[in-house]
């Protein structure tokens, strides 16, 4: 079943008639999730409960979306506009029918929140609103959660791919990394070597001494020192993003209180890994984390002040609750669903540790497809 089939599915579960996802310029990255491939100018893609799937699109752009479609076994009728005028006509009819969703959020603000579905502009809101005041518009957020949450099998084999790739390049780091560097040349580095075979999931963090204890330091033109040197990246191959965190050391003689907090961070990781398990609240992995950190002597309240874990899959922030020890119980991981488990301790304006891998949920026992090594690297 592909993708529009599994939408159309969902759609008639939701007594929808229609999924209109609206595009320009990327802005919807359900356009490029739908279709395979990067389309710039205005486009509307039609997902019909009914079967009759449409794309309206321009020009210069039917012929790529029309073979991606074909190589994906999806059909849909692709129809090229040319003037505004013209695409009202064409949307006007696809639209003016009793119930069809929108990529907007609802209670973006709450952890019931739907902000992963928020991707529709304001103006085209309103646009089609006007076109058709007597439709019911709802949120498609059903629809993106029943796609995007549990990954397929051809999803399972991207992450296993794109992190084995990934992988071998962090390993490389301490072959080229020298003091002296920024850390902006290190990610330009990185990133020209994802470039080669798929592409960056996210902007690269490169963190030196102080700008290690920022868990979302903007890298800069500071140069590389002796000390700690965390590297938070990503690499995306296919459909299927990696978010993964080294932190190195950089010199001799790694310091006994970067040692006893990277190994405290390795067992409480470890230990958080036990809990990513089908069925299990999304919340215990956390709590375990954090015990273990306690146990450790370390005041996670003061010193771990984000989150475990995220969903990940074809962007690096998927779709899935958080896993945090504050989330509600009612939130429960499920097999094959893909998160990141990071815990971090950082000591502000002096230095931070964090490691990340990225794992599968699995029936009795997550799959770990990336690693961090137990014993701190050195540069």
């Amino acid at each position: 079943m592909n993708k529009f089939e599994k939408a159309q599915k969902v759609l008639q579960d939701l007594k929808g008639d229609g999924w209109l996802i609206i595009c320009t310029n990327t802005s919807d990255v359900h356009s490029r999730f739908l279709l395979g491939v990067g389309s710039h100018a205005r486009h509307y893609i039609f997902i019909a409960a009914n079967g009759k799937h449409k794309i309206l699109t321009v020009e210069m752009e039917a012929p790529m979306i029309k073979r991606s479609l074909k190589n994906k076994g999806v059909q849909a009728e692709v129809i090229v506009y040319k003037t505004m005028n013209e695409l009202v006509n064409l949307l006007s009819p696809l639209i003016h029918k009793p119930r069809i969703a929108l990529n907007f959020g609802e209670n973006v603000l709450s952890e019931k929140g739907t902000s992963y579905a928020d991707y529709i502009r304001a103006g085209d809101y309103f646009s089609i609103k006007t076109l058709a005041p007597e439709t019911e518009f709802f949120s498609a957020a059903p629809i993106i959660y029943e796609l995007r949450s549990v990954k397929s099998s051809e999803n399972l084999k991207d992450l296993r791919n794109v992190s084995k790739a990934n992988l071998e390049l962090l390993e490389k780091i301490p072959d080229w990394v020298k003091v002296g560097m920024t850390e902006r040349e290190i990610k330009a580095k990185l990133e020209y070597e994802y470039m080669k075979v798929g592409k960056p999931s996210f902007e690269a963090i490169i963190g030196t001494g102080a700008h290690s204890a920022d868990p979302h330091h903007n890298t800069s033109d500071k140069k590389i020192e002796n000390g700690v040197l965390l590297i938070d990246t990503g690499l995306q191959i296919d459909e299927m993003c990696t978010d993964i965190t080294w932190t190195y050391w950089v010199g001799k003689n790694p310091s006994k209180d970067f040692i006893k907090a990277y190994n405290a961070l390795y067992e409480s990781k470890e230990a958080a890994n036990l809990y990513y398990r089908d069925g299990i609240p999304n919340n215990l992995p956390a709590k375990k984390c954090r015990e273990s950190l306690a146990k450790n002597g370390f005041d996670h309240e003061k010193l771990f002040f984000h989150g475990l874990g995220h969903a990940l899959g074809f962007e690096v922030h998927g779709v899935g609750a958080r896993i945090n020890w504050k989330v509600p119980e009612e939130y429960k991981l499920k097999e094959n669903m893909v998160y990141t488990n990071e815990p971090g301790l950082y000591w502000f304006d002096k230095w931070g540790v964090r490691l990340e891998d990225d794992v599968i949920i699995g029936k009795d026992k997550c799959e770990q497809v990336t690693y961090v090594s137990k014993d701190p690297i050195i540069i």
